[in-house]
């Protein structure tokens, strides 16, 4: 009898979940995504990005009329109400986030999206990049601080003055090419190199990707578990300190710099 029941129980609990499977994905459909917001404060001096599964752009826009927030690209109209965007005081929030986290999920479609970010050109005090399997673009940029995290994206940077910068990944691959200020880079495997960079102070640390340095000027401090640092510059006036910690067959520290002039 126990049998019995627990095979009813199992039979219904299966008709559930193929049913919610079904309901679940005809209510999430994939559309077409074309949602622009208009970004109407003038005086935002701070922008806040959160996302999920969407590539980023920040765009420069030299006034006003121009500045705002596209989401293009296809996903499900569920997407459509995850997309928000706020002006508080001197901060613009833009998020696009699922509500809710369950432990099982039967879609398993994955959208295609990008987030573009039309900014007018001034100084910001800060901008916060949070990105989850996000690739991230940033060009003609001028901040106080920045910050950028992403999971398992790459991370572009162009033309970008900060006093304080910091780049976080955990696969992704981080470029740079003329950007000005001080830099804090960390990733888990993937690659840095930054290209023509002026720099007050650049400070690195990979597990296994390598650094590369090309014309990059300041001082520069490196710290890699199993990748290479290259260095390739034509004058050196200021510390550069590199280093690479790992542990071989019998258990000691191993370390290697190259440098290249």
């Amino acid at each position: 009898m126990i049998k019995k029941l627990s095979l009813v129980a199992l039979l219904l609990f299966l008709v559930g979940a193929i049913g919610s499977a079904v309901t679940y994905g005809s209510m999430n459909k994939e559309v077409a995504i074309n949602d622009i917001k208009q970004i109407e404060n003038e005086n935002i001096a701070s922008i806040q990005v959160n996302v999920d599964n969407t590539d980023i752009e920040f765009i420069s826009v030299p006034n006003m009329d121009e500045a705002r927030v596209e989401l293009i690209g296809t996903g499900t109209e569920k997407t459509i109400h995850d997309f928000s965007i706020t002006e508080e005081g001197q901060t613009l929030s833009i998020s696009l986030r699922s509500e809710s986290k369950k432990w099982f999920n039967f879609n398993f479609y994955t959208p295609a999206l990008k987030l573009k970010i039309f900014a007018p050109e001034k100084m910001y005090s800060n901008v916060k990049v949070r990105g989850f399997s996000s690739d991230v673009l940033v060009q003609n940029l001028q901040s106080k601080t920045i910050d950028l995290i992403t999971d398992s994206g790459d991370v572009k940077l162009g033309n970008i003055t900060s006093e304080k910068m910091s780049v976080k990944t955990f696969s992704g691959d981080v470029n740079m090419e003329h950007v000005q200020g001080g830099v804090v880079m960390v990733t888990e495997s993937g690659d840095l190199n930054v290209l023509d960079a002026p720099l007050k102070s650049f400070n690195a640390r990979t597990f296994s990707g390598n650094i590369k340095l090309e014309n990059v000027k300041g001082t520069i401090t490196t710290n890699t578990v199993d990748g290479d640092v290259f260095i390739s510059t034509s004058e050196i006036k200021h510390a550069i300190n590199g280093k690479r910690d790992c542990l071989d067959s019998i258990g000691n520290s191993q370390w290697r710099y190259h440098s290249y002039k």
